[in-house]
């Protein structure tokens, strides 16, 4: 199994070599809600040709049980992100899901949403944006006990593209998980210590009650804290580039994070062996077991509703929710760092 030093050793070099160093990089990027949002719902077979897949015998999971069920999703797509692009993956989504009974299925055209990447890893762009837009001194990160005020300034500068998109399509939560495909989870052009960090990330899935459960779990301030939404629908963030260069099928990177949007944890693979919700799975045939399947039939109630009638052996390259406190802990040294720096030149 190759390091996850490598893989991004491998990946950033090929970001960096795309990005002249002196192209500027929006890091932020404004989303406005699109004025026909939400829109009136049609009958779902209008869009049965978004999730058309062929079946993959070797992508297909150990099934224990199978549900009678189905989730609505609306379908966004980044900058780049082509139609091909979106049946590829919601095609990946369904063929997992199908296996257990799922059914993915939307009512909407997918919305295009002016946006490459969904977090800033970049500490001089976040530190600069504490300091101008939030007027919160970046050098207040220099602390095992930085100030909520602090924590979420820096949250609204790391992951200011998310919140955008919360506010403008998630908020307040509908009976809908969103399905977001961007070129990447996080922007280019990151400082180059932050390589790493930037480009093992292919997904990143949210919801309140992942949120809520993982709060307690963090030591000091909490990702739920940090960033500062509440009351947001299931969101699934997908890097596009990422996923197509490490992986032959997006099945397991959207399946996962799906999971993620469910509520479903990150798993011990000590005790759970193979499972879809390992912190590094990547294998495309990884199954879910009893009690997660469970998790999603009653998730699927307030998502979805019931049916009427009747491999990769490769690094972590999945979540960005099992690295979140060990990547929030990086950033804030750094952007303090930066700032403490900044602040001792004469």
């Amino acid at each position: 199994m190759r390091s996850i030093l490598l893989l991004a050793t491998i990946l950033g070099g090929l970001g960096l070599a795309a990005c002249d160093p002196d192209q500027h990089v929006a890091f932020f990027q404004p989303v406005a809600r699109d004025p026909a949002f939400p829109g009136t719902p049609v009958d779902a077979t209008a869009y049965q040709s978004l999730f058309a897949y062929t079946p993959d015998p070797a992508c297909a999971p150990t099934v224990s049980r199978k549900l009678d069920r189905r989730t609505e999703v609306r379908i966004f797509n980044g900058n780049g992100i082509d139609g091909k692009e979106v049946v590829r993956f919601a095609g990946g989504l369904k063929r997992y899901y199908d296996y257990y009974g799922v059914t993915m299925f939307t009512r909407y055209d997918p919305i295009a949403v002016p946006i490459d990447h969904a977090i800033v890893l970049n500490e001089s762009a976040i530190a600069s944006w504490m300091r101008d837009v939030a007027k919160v001194d970046p050098i207040c990160l220099d602390s095992s006990y930085a100030t909520l005020e602090c924590e979420q300034a820096f949250g609204g500068a790391m992951f200011f593209n998310i919140k955008q998109f919360l506010r403008a399509y998630a908020e307040p939560e509908q009976n809908v998980i969103n399905i977001v495909l961007l070129k990447r989870v996080a922007s280019l052009d990151p400082s180059p210590d932050n390589n790493e960090l930037n480009w093992g990330i292919a997904g990143l899935g949210l919801s309140q009650d992942l949120l809520n459960s993982t709060a307690g779990s963090d030591l000091g301030t909490s990702l739920a804290d940090v960033l500062n939404e509440t009351g947001f629908s299931p969101t699934v963030f997908i890097a596009v580039n990422v996923t197509d260069f490490v992986l032959r099928e997006p099945d397991i990177v959207i399946a996962h994070e799906f999971g993620h949007a469910y509520g479903l944890e990150h798993v011990d693979p000590t005790s759970y062996g193979r499972n879809l919700m390992n912190p590094s799975a990547s294998r495309c045939n990884l199954s879910l077991d009893s009690s997660q399947i469970s998790i999603i039939e009653q998730q699927t109630t307030r998502y979805g509703n019931l049916l009427s009638g009747g491999s990769y052996d490769g690094p972590e390259v999945l979540s960005f929710i099992h690295r979140a406190p060990e990547i929030l802990d990086i950033v804030r040294a750094r952007v303090a760092a930066r700032a403490l720096a900044a602040r001792a030149r004469p």
